[in-house]
């Protein structure tokens, strides 16, 4: 058989507006796409055989006067599903989201699972002030040209903090329990009810760093946080 490989379909040249629903159209380009498609799966049918590193090809950057490159949001989705990617891990992803203003793709992520973290308000500031220098610097052309007309950031900031203040407890039991090291049998610091509201301060690994409202900082297992 043949090998695809991930960046023979998608790469920092590719232009993909179409969507998954279209690949039945009768068009040359969606129907060379869909054979290098399917390809690929017949090569990688098993969840243990897809790299999350490959979704990093599937963020958008516009931002930029020079930057030849887009691929419709929908294909991120695409291969979170098929995949079943446990999205909560891809804390390098949202990064990676934030930093090149792709809307679509942060609210994709949370909308999957992500639980917005202090971590993540930080790479946002930090963006920010990149932005602001690359602004000042008022380039006209070139890769280091900054589009404003083209910037996502505000309607990032306002969605992310906004996620961040809906995080909370959810726990069948009606509480869950804060511990003091990531582990089920760490000492319990507290009881937190389900419902709370809680900072998530740190969202790596399968327990997340919290604070609770009493000021409290420990560990919760991240299947007892929702934004939703």
């Amino acid at each position: 058989m043949e090998e695809t490989k991930f960046t023979d379909i998608f790469n920092e040249g590719t232009v993909i507006k179409f969507t998954p629903q279209d690949l039945d159209k009768k068009d040359v380009e969606i129907q060379n796409f869909k054979q290098k498609l399917e390809l690929y799966e017949k090569k990688n049918p098993l969840i243990e055989d897809f790299d999350n590193k490959n979704l990093s090809y599937l963020i958008n950057n516009e931002t930029f006067f020079d930057v030849q490159y887009y691929i419709d949001n929908s294909w991120l989705q695409y291969f979170i599903t098929k995949y079943k990617v446990d999205v909560s891990k891809l804390n390098d992803l949202m990064n990676l989201s934030i930093h090149q203003e792709d809307f679509n793709a942060v609210k994709l992520l949370a909308d999957n699972g992500y639980i917005i973290s202090k971590k993540d308000l930080n790479i946002l500031i930090d963006t920010e002030n990149n932005i602001k220098e690359k602004v000042q610097e008022n380039k006209s052309d070139g890769y280091e040209s900054y589009t404003i007309t083209n910037s996502k950031i505000n309607q990032i900031s306002k969605y992310l903090k906004e996620k961040y203040l809906l995080n909370k407890i959810v726990d069948p039991d009606g509480y869950t329990n804060l511990r003091k090291d990531k582990n089920s049998s760490s000492e319990i610091l507290q009881k937190v009810k389900s419902g709370e509201h809680i900072e998530v301060l740190d969202n790596t690994g399968d327990w997340f760093l919290v604070k609770t409202k009493e000021g409290k900082e420990g560990c919760i297992h991240k299947s007892r946080i929702t934004s939703k």
